[in-house]
């Protein structure tokens, strides 16, 4: 049997998903991990959502507009209700005539995703889903992240069970005990900001520094003067510099600085080109050269990505 599943998202709901960085693509590939085959999603005051045949409809609304949805539901649906927090509130499930609808009030609805995928399939196994460091797999997530349902050998894998890079990273610190420093440049603390998306974030974040200036990386890093006079800023021998510079025992730091345009790129160094390390006490540096496209933000997005993924080799290793 197909099971057809529908996001309906109404504009204030599309703003909560904004202000919290999640996208629609995680949102459709959790209801695939679920169980369903085909997913859509609707804007609440299109109303094309009242005409399809769907078995998993869920809505993310105010509660005014949630009340309405619950009007239009037939009266014989049963109800139960379920907690949500972050903030503390309650979201409730409908079944009627074979059809689940699933109606949330505005927060997170990322992190505490388990709950409504439970309970439109009864409890059962999640399929696993290949998430992957690129844009080639069938599920769209995020700049930079594509996934599938099938089994991969891609070198771009990062994990198979759905989860967010940040949700990744917190638990592989906690799991190593741990702490992180980030020390960013073009990414203007967007890594720290990813991070500390996650509850609980606190057990391993420590602290973080945005160096956006040549003067910031001399104070706050502790890069020599004459590093970044002889390399550029954007250089891997100053991004090694940042990250060690800020490391400390017990504690893994990441680096990165780059050009994320869309002014001051060059021949040798153009828009897009970025450096990213870590250091750990005790260890030898990583670091890696990427050669990024798109807009101001995509490069920035791509960074995030691409420096958590570095740290997440680094402690693995």
């Amino acid at each position: 049997m197909t099971i057809r599943a529908r996001w309906v998202i109404s504009e204030c709901g599309l703003q909560s998903l904004s202000g919290a960085g999640i996208t629609t693509g995680w949102l459709r590939a959790w209801l695939h991990t679920a169980g369903a085959d085909e997913v859509t999603l609707s804007l609440l005051e299109a109303g094309d959502w009242q005409h399809e045949n769907d078995d998993w409809q869920l809505f993310f609304a105010t509660e005014s507009e949630l009340e309405s949805v619950r009007d239009s539901l037939p009266s014989t649906a049963t109800q139960t209700s379920f907690k949500l927090d972050n903030p503390l509130r309650r979201g409730n499930c409908f079944r009627h005539g074979g059809v689940i609808s699933v109606l949330m009030p505005p927060g997170d609805i990322a992190f505490q995703r388990q709950i409504y995928l439970n309970l439109l399939n009864d409890n059962k196994p999640m399929r696993p889903l290949y998430v992957c460091a690129d844009e080639t797999q069938g599920l769209p997530l995020e700049t930079g992240l594509s996934a599938t349902l099938e089994p991969t050998t891609s070198p771009a894998l990062v994990n198979h069970s759905g989860l967010l890079i940040e949700e990744q990273v917190i638990a592989l610190l906690r799991e190593h005990a741990l702490s992180l420093r980030t020390v960013e440049s073009c990414t203007g603390g967007l890594i720290a900001a990813r991070l500390c998306r996650v509850p609980g974030a606190s057990d391993v974040v420590d602290r973080g520094w945005v160096t956006y200036t040549n003067a910031a990386k001399q104070d706050m890093a502790g890069v020599p003067e004459s590093l970044i006079r002889q390399h550029g800023a954007v250089s891997e021998q100053v991004v090694r510099a940042m990250a060690e510079g800020c490391a400390a025992l017990g504690c893994v730091s990441v680096a990165v600085s780059g050009i994320a345009g869309p002014g001051g790129g060059s021949p040798g160094k153009p828009v897009g080109t970025v450096w990213i390390a870590v250091s750990m006490a005790g260890c030898d540096s990583v670091s890696r050269c990427l050669q990024l496209s798109g807009a101001r933000h995509e490069i920035q997005a791509k960074t995030v990505v691409a420096a958590l993924l570095l740290l997440t080799e680094a402690v693995e290793t």
